[in-house]
């Protein structure tokens, strides 16, 4: 039993590890439910891992449905940055970067949701832009790395304009190339990213299909950002960064891999909670042989329950 218990244990967290490299995170709560349900089994392993397969499964499909009900379309992350663009009347440069660009420049709509608006500015203007989302009283402490980071490095800051969240990462070309600033605020972690690049490569001027000029991301660094998650969406970002014009598969295959690390920030602790979901494995009654926890019998009790107390009254 011991060593079965060790491979259940095994297995589950290969799983769990496997959603995290897609960006998918469960609570270390909801991973014990899990072991404590099949932990110390009699039945045979290769039944348990059927049956743990199955909760994954149908776990993240529910997980995507609630990402899709969730985040912005195209057309209002496309108005959120427009609007960046007309409150911005100083000197200081914005691009734009992520999974939007390639919609952009071929004119067309992402048809499916977007978690945020991704941004990029310079070191030497991001404090200007800072200024600017002050004075039009959208600018949140609790949202910029500068209110944590105990190393006086500027990863960058988070704003909401028309419930688009708007994260703008900073950048500063030196000798040996591009280094690229980011801010996670749900993890409260500060990324730094050095790419072998110089500013010609990593800024390009592009013209969309509707003739309208942009500064953006080069396509070649959104497709190399995009290959290092590897999710379903961002392979559909992929193939239309390769329909566009301007990109080049040469600079793809000699471009080198970039050396990221990351920061813990903790500065004086302001709490920032996230409104993104944590995926939820559906777990089984330790008991319950009969089946899984059904999320619409759940409903219904609570409706029963309810309508109890309202009669009483």
């Amino acid at each position: 039993m011991e060593e079965k218990n060790k491979l259940i244990i095994a297995y589950i967290e290969n799983k769990v590890k496997e959603l995290e490299e897609m960006s998918m995170y469960i609570h270390r709560e909801n991973i014990d439910k899990l072991l404590a349900v099949f932990l110390n089994r009699e039945e045979d392993i290769t039944a348990i891992k059927a049956k743990i397969d199955d909760i994954f499964r149908n776990s993240i499909a529910e997980y995507q449905k609630s990402l899709d009900s969730m985040g912005n379309t195209y057309e209002e992350v496309l108005n959120a940055y427009q609007k960046i663009e007309k409150m911005n009347r100083t000197s200081a440069k914005v691009y734009l970067r992520g999974g939007i660009v390639p919609y952009v420049l071929l004119n067309e709509d992402s048809n499916r949701r977007h978690s945020n608006l991704d941004l990029l500015c310079s070191k030497k203007d991001i404090n200007m832009l800072r200024e600017i989302f002050r004075k039009k009283n959208i600018y949140d402490p609790k949202k910029d790395s500068l209110t944590y980071t105990i190393n006086n490095i500027d990863y960058g800051f988070q704003v909401i304009i028309d419930k688009v969240k708007v994260d703008i990462a900073v950048f500063e070309e030196t000798e040996d190339g591009i280094i690229e600033y980011s801010f996670d605020c749900k993890k409260r972690l500060g990324r730094i990213k050095n790419l072998a690049a110089r500013i010609s490569d990593y800024i390009v001027p592009y013209v969309s299909a509707n003739n309208k000029k942009y500064m953006t991301l080069s396509l070649e660094f959104v497709i190399a950002d995009k290959l290092m998650t590897g999710r379903a969406k961002d392979q559909k970002d992929i193939e239309k960064a390769q329909e566009c014009n301007g990109i080049s598969d040469d600079k793809i295959k000699k471009m080198p891999l970039p050396i990221v690390r990351e920061e813990k920030l903790i500065g004086d602790n302001l709490e920032f909670t996230s409104t993104m979901p944590k995926i939820k494995l559906d777990i089984p009654k330790r008991n319950g042989e009969k089946g899984f926890i059904n999320f619409a019998t759940i409903m219904l009790l609570i409706g029963i329950v309810v309508c109890i107390i309202l009669t009483n009254k």
